[in-house]
């Protein structure tokens, strides 16, 4: 069909307003695209259940031999109780703690109201810290309820941008980590209004509220440490106390003291605080539906039960809002399997297991060996700042379990945007290829992967191919 000339003007007149607006509002390429578009490919035509990907595996052969996890357990344990028999702090210092209040001061960055945070704002925080005499405490203690640890002493966010998601909402500069409740502790230092503690965790330092932890004696400790534990296979489910009084929520991979056990039920210790912020012991009564032994056999099946209680669970950055970030969910992942592994998605990676470096490949060919000696939910990949779950192979290529928030977008006009995801997804290495507003150099996984990890043992009958360089780790 022609089109007249002056229909060709009329349709311009229409399109170029188009075209400002969606400059102006940064909407993605065509208005039809933003309405058929709600998921990528990759999580509308891969089966979102972890069942359906272990159809020809061999579901109760323990994937991990039995000695070796033993082992791993044994670590673990040590590493998680490390933090009641340090004289002194480990990981944190005046230093440390100096450093980040100066990096936030030279950028003091945007607060909860969008508005720019004022030279008194980190000046006040400063103060309240009074590092001058770190640390002016080392105790030991247990968390009593879900809290988090913060880089600064508040609850108040720091953006880098006042909105969007870009350097902006939901990632809170100030959340290092969630915590979950009942997790040993060292306290470090008090503030100045005694509102804030500077702690230690077997994973991460920093800032908590007080209220959310009581100090433990050496009895308590004792009785704490007893050598046989308890696991959390189901999450957020709720824990009562032997009166049927609501203790609190669970997370996967939480562990408590085992005391006796039952077909049906674990009789498990919980702690809780009483009037003068002490630890005290009570006794649970929990259905190993929720809870089950430490640690559990490492199987398909087990591997699929736990990686089906975290799938389609909200992003949550450093563990707001009670959900997980990547490496959060990896790390939760292999806790009830006694794997300890590190808080940050590269240490994940190249602190644990046998590390292959991928970087200075094609994609062709570190796909190639991701195929050929990753195991199955016992192999983590890593790109700078995203950390995913291996979990198998189909129809010739990786596919990957890991909490995304969402890939790089760009328009005709320059505007940068999120395509959000915002999830825990079962993809392969390059979700979200077939978006033509997408980075493609910056976003598809498969160009920017740089390493693997396999928590295994290792294939000798393939050896990596002479580009992949292989490195052996000594566990934790």
């Amino acid at each position: 069909m022609k089109i007249s000339g002056v229909s060709r003007i009329k349709l311009i007149y229409f399109i170029l307003p188009l075209f400002l607006i969606s400059c102006y509002l940064n909407l993605p390429y065509t208005l039809q695209e933003a309405k058929n578009i709600t998921e990528v490919k990759d999580v509308v035509e891969i089966p979102q259940d972890h069942k359906a990907h272990i159809i020809s595996k061999p579901k109760e052969k323990a994937l991990l031999p039995e000695q070796t996890q033993a082992t791993m357990n044994e670590d673990y344990n040590k590493t998680y109780f490390s933090v009641w028999h340090n004289l002194q702090p480990v990981h944190s210092s005046s230093e440390k703690l100096s450093l980040i209040f100066n990096r936030f001061s030279s950028n003091p960055g945007y607060g909860e109201n969008k508005r720019k945070h004022s030279p008194a704002w980190i000046k006040k925080l400063q103060q309240n810290a009074s590092l001058d005499n770190f640390p002016n405490t080392l105790k030991p203690a247990i968390t009593t309820r879900n809290t988090n640890l913060r880089m600064l002493p508040t609850q108040g966010p720091h953006f880098y941008r006042s909105g969007g998601d870009i350097d902006g909402w939901p990632f809170d500069n100030l959340q290092i980590s969630s915590v979950a409740v009942n997790t040993p502790l060292l306290i470090c230092h008090l503030s100045a209004d005694k509102s804030w503690a500077l702690v230690e965790t077997n994973f991460a330092f920093g800032w908590m509220p007080v209220e959310d932890y009581a100090r433990v004696s050496d009895d308590f400790i004792k009785a704490w440490e007893c050598g046989r534990y308890a696991v959390v296979i189901k999450d957020k489910s709720s824990i009562f106390d032997e009166k049927g009084l609501f203790s609190f929520r669970t997370s996967i991979g939480q562990m408590f003291p085992l005391v006796n056990e039952t077909p049906e039920k674990l009789e498990i210790l919980i702690a809780a605080a009483d009037e003068n912020k002490n630890a005290i012991i009570k006794n649970g009564f929990v259905s190993r539906q929720i809870v089950d032994i430490k640690p559990l056999p490492f199987t398909y099946n087990n591997a699929v039960k736990i990686a089906n209680e975290m799938i389609d669970e909200p992003y949550g950055w450093g563990g707001l809002y009670g959900n997980r970030d990547c490496s959060a969910m990896t790390r939760d992942f292999f806790a009830p399997f006694g794997i300890w592994l590190p808080r940050h998605s590269e240490d994940q990676v190249k602190k644990v297991g046998t590390y292959i470096d991928l970087q200075n490949l094609t994609p062709e060919q570190k796909e190639k060996i991701i195929l050929e000696q990753g195991i199955p939910y016992l192999s983590l990949l890593w790109r700078k700042g995203h950390v995913m779950l291996y979990i198998g192979e189909e129809n010739g290529h990786a596919l990957i379990f890991h909490n995304l928030w969402g890939l790089k977008t760009i328009d005709f006009c320059g505007h940068e945007g999120r395509k959000i995801i915002g999830k825990a997804v079962i993809t392969t290495l390059s979700p979200g290829a077939e978006l033509y507003y997408l980075v493609p150099q910056e976003n598809l996984l498969m160009n920017t992967i740089a390493g693997m990890s396999v928590l295994g043992p290792v294939k000798q009958n393939q050896p990596a191919p002479q580009d992949g360089k292989v490195s052996e780790i000594n566990g934790n």
